[in-house]
Formats: structure tokens, sequence, C-alpha cells
């Protein structure tokens, strides 16, 4: 009777707790090959990374999330990533088991389909310390499809209505128009390619913001998991130490 009592009492407990666990995301896993930076080699490393890697759909982007496996012989994590993709990692996580360390990392992109280069810091002490590029090909022939905007249709152009009277102008008008012609083509020439160079320096300078919207989301989203997994064990860790003595209370009074 009394465990009939407890059981009903830390059930609650039990409760709260799976309310707080996050949804799990259903993730595809994706092949890929380690090569040498820019080239078509197998990399020395190759081994030590986790084949395959997991991937999900990440609104208009891929998350690719990649892990770095190390025996217990080559020290605690001697691997770091320093940029992937062009930014840093996402969701670094670092885990220890009996066989070894692993060192887990995400990084988002729309293109996988082109080669995915990466810095990594290798420190194994009194052995061997370096920084070197890697270089990564995805096997894209099954790939979760990315959510597509409807194209906006294309605008047809009218040709303008001949004008039949121009037919009947004389050769000296004719001559005069050619050269008038002329003139607002090497015009309309000068003024689209200073438009070009414009718009060149405006695709840079989105690319720079870009890539800094992109590494400040990463670097809010690593802060936000961080939080919710400490308001998880924080509230799980308070709700077993009140129901705990409720339960002790109620089984004492018994």
């Amino acid at each position: 009777m009394v465990k009939r009592h407890l059981f009903i009492c830390l059930f609650p407990v039990f409760a709260f707790l799976l309310s707080l666990a996050p949804n799990v995301v259903h993730a595809d896993t994706i092949n890929y090959q380690a090569l040498k930076y820019g080239t078509n080699s197998e990399s020395l490393a190759s081994g030590y990374y986790v084949k395959p890697a997991t991937i999900t759909v990440n609104g208009d982007q891929y998350l690719v999330t990649m892990t770095i496996h190390t025996g217990v012989d080559l020290g605690q994590w001697p691997v770091t990533v320093l940029s992937i993709n062009g930014s840093g990692p996402a969701n670094v996580t670092k885990t220890q088991s009996a066989s070894g360390y692993d060192y887990s990392y995400a990084f988002e992109t729309k293109d996988l389909s082109q080669t995915i280069n990466s810095a990594i810091d290798i420190n194994v002490p009194h052995v061997y310390v370096a920084k070197h590029d890697i270089s990564f090909k995805f096997d894209t022939s099954h790939l979760p499809a990315l959510p597509t905007a409807s194209a906006a249709p294309a605008a047809t152009a009218k040709a303008p209505a001949a004008n039949s009277a121009s037919k009947a102008q004389a050769p000296s008008q004719a001559a005069s128009a050619s050269s008038q012609s002329a003139a607002a083509a090497a015009s309309a020439a000068k003024a689209s390619s200073q438009k070009q160079a414009q718009k060149a320096k405006q695709a840079a300078r989105q690319a720079s913001r870009k890539t800094q919207q992109q590494a400040a989301q990463i670097k809010a989203l690593n802060r936000k998991n961080q939080q919710t997994q400490q308001a998880i064990i924080f509230g799980g860790i308070v709700a077993v130490i009140i129901l705990g003595a409720a339960a002790f209370f109620f089984v004492k009074r018994k």
C-alpha cells in the first residue's frame, strides 16, 4: 500500500520531466568522403570521421552533423574544428566512452554538391601539434528536398510597332539617325559597365553581411540550446526534490 502511494506521488515527476524533453526531429543520414584539401585523395584523418553523417532540413538550408572519434591513446579530444564551410562549427558537443572521445559539430549549407572545406587543429601532447585544411565530398543521391519558392512569371516583352512613316525618310536623315544610334550605343555600354561594377560591389557586401549574420545565428542557436538544457536539468532536480520530500513525509505519516 505504501509503495502504491509512493508511486502515485512520484508519477507527476516523470510526467513533468517528459513534458520538458525537446521534440525529436527525424534526421536522415548522408555518406561522405574526407579528402586531402583541394584533391580527390583520401585524407589520413579519414578514419577518425564517423560515417555516415546526419542531415536535417533547417528552413531553406541543410543542417549537417558530423562526429570525430579518437581513441583513448591520443588523449582527450585531440581534434578541434576551427571552421567548416566558411563559418565556425555549431552545436559542438564532447562525449567520452570506453572506446575513446567523440567530438560532434554541425554546419549549414544550401548546396552539398560542392566541396565543403574545413580547418582543424590537431593537438596530441608531446607527439603532434599542427593545423590542417581538409575537404569533404558528400553523396547527394538521396538528399531530402529543400522547400522551393514558386518562380515569378517571366515578363513578356512586347516589340514596339514599326513606324511605317520612317521608311520614307531621306538618306541624309538616315545617316544622322545612324550616327546618333552609335553614340547612344556607346553611352549605353559605358552605363552597363558601371552598373555591373556596382552590382559586383553590392554582391560582395551582401555576402559579407550574410556570413556575419550566419555566424551570429549559429552563436545564438548554441546559447539557446545551452540555456534550454540548463533549464531542463534545474527544473527536473527541483521537481524531484520537492516531490521526493512530499513522498517522504507522506510515507512517514503512514
